[in-house]
């Protein structure tokens, strides 16, 4: 008696006759049932995995990794060149950039609509990746004064492209003695961008700081300074070291900080999504319990002529943990190949059923992005298996220890 022994008992186990067809099908089922699961969580983990990183990767590509917000009293250009200057001395800071946003209207001939109007030097729009590597027309080589970079979808809205003319209203205008006349400019639409975040392909735009300046009526230079920095892990420490060495009544914030409560969210949803999937990988081992009792209770005058030919105990749990545990390891095989295989091509998938469905999957409007992104984590792609395989094992042990308790005198009496 030895292992080859075991396996190829547990091989004829699981090899069904014509009257176990019933044992056969509930195995089928659980090995369909272990499969899913785990390829619904390997998915479904890599989308959740997937829009974070995107979400991060369009913020912090548009917005910056560290933002300090400016008092109204200390917005005049040689207060906030000498704060730039000293945060860009900092070790891991690899750009700074001064920005004064409003709130305007932009309207054309065709449309009007409020957007986020951001006052920035064209050099530093430039070094932005978010926006300088996602120009689908013109170039950031001829945002000058006088111009404005548009969105994608602001600019489709506004029916607009490159070398028109669009007009920005702004609340911030000449005071007289009837009241506040909004100031009034018009600008030429030297680029537009496509970041593929409907919040900021719809609501942003962009002019030279000294536009936005002039178009708010004011001596006030910039709102806010935003940091970018070479890793953005470094984020809090470089961010104490800015409030703490560099800053007075300002206060700087971190991108965490600034989406807390959106990154928050994610995170708790995606461990429910966790918790919620693994109910999937519960049923199909009830159903791996379930076929391996009743195999036991089929092959109870088998297991009484192993037990009576010198088979232990212990070989016959052996011999059922064998047949249940190879029912988990290929369910969670298939399990594993499945969901990564759909998790690294699932935007071409879901191209192709919009192609056959003739509907949009995923709007920007209501999901931020113009597709479904995904990230495989191995990490949490071996954690996923892992489960399955140990739950796998879990669910024979009752069935193989019921096997090993039979009596073959009892068994064999009858016969």
């Amino acid at each position: 008696m030895n292992v080859r022994f075991e396996l190829m008992m547990a091989s004829r186990y699981l090899r069904s006759k014509r009257s176990e067809r019933f044992v056969s099908i509930i195995t089928a089922f659980s090995l369909i049932g272990i499969t899913l699961g785990v390829a619904t969580l390997i998915i479904v983990m890599s989308v959740m995995n997937g829009f974070r990183s995107e979400l991060i990767d369009k913020i912090v590509g548009v917005n910056g990794h560290l933002l300090v917000y400016l008092k109204k009293d200390n917005r005049k250009n040689d207060h906030v060149v000498n704060i730039a200057e000293k945060i860009s001395q900092i070790n891991g800071v690899y750009n700074v950039s001064k920005e004064l946003n409003s709130q305007v209207m932009v309207s054309s001939s065709k449309g009007a609509s409020g957007i986020m109007l951001r006052g920035i030097d064209p050099s530093d729009l430039i070094e932005r990746p978010g926006i300088e590597e996602n120009i689908v027309e013109g170039n950031l080589k001829s945002f000058l004064d006088g111009t404005i970079v548009l969105g994608s979808r602001l600019a489709s809205y506004l029916g607009v492209s490159i070398g028109d003319d669009v007009t920005i209203l702004s609340a911030s205008g000449t005071t007289t003695p009837f009241g506040t006349i909004p100031s009034s400019r018009a600008f030429l639409v030297s680029a537009v961008f496509d970041v593929g975040m409907y919040e900021y392909d719809r609501g942003t735009a962009f002019v030279s700081r000294e536009d936005a300046s002039l178009l708010a009526n004011s001596e006030k230079t910039a709102s806010q300074i935003e940091v970018f920095l070479i890793n953005e892990r470094d984020s809090k420490s470089i961010a104490t070291v800015i409030q703490t060495n560099i800053l007075n009544k300002e206060k700087v914030y971190t991108w965490e900080e600034i989406h807390s409560q959106l990154f928050r969210a994610l995170k708790v949803e995606k461990n429910v999504m966790f918790l919620i999937l693994t109910l999937i990988i519960f049923v199909a081992v009830f159903n791996v319990i379930s076929s391996l009792i009743m195999l036991v209770k089929d092959k109870e005058k088998g297991v009484a002529i192993l037990r009576t030919i010198g088979t232990s105990k212990i070989q016959i749990m052996r011999i059922f943990c064998i047949v249940g545990s190879s029912i988990g390891f290929v369910g969670t095989f298939f399990g594993f190949i499945l969901g990564v295989f759909i998790s690294v091509n699932i935007t071409s998938i879901c191209n192709f059923i919009e192609s056959l469905i003739g509907k949009e999957l995923f709007t920007a409007e209501v999901y931020f992005f113009n597709n479904l992104p995904s990230e495989v984590d191995a990490v949490e792609v071996f954690y996923i298996v892992f489960v399955s395989l140990i739950l796998s094992f879990l669910a024979t042990l009752y069935p193989s220890w019921k096997a090993s308790k039979l009596d073959p005198v009892e068994i064999l009496r009858y016969e």
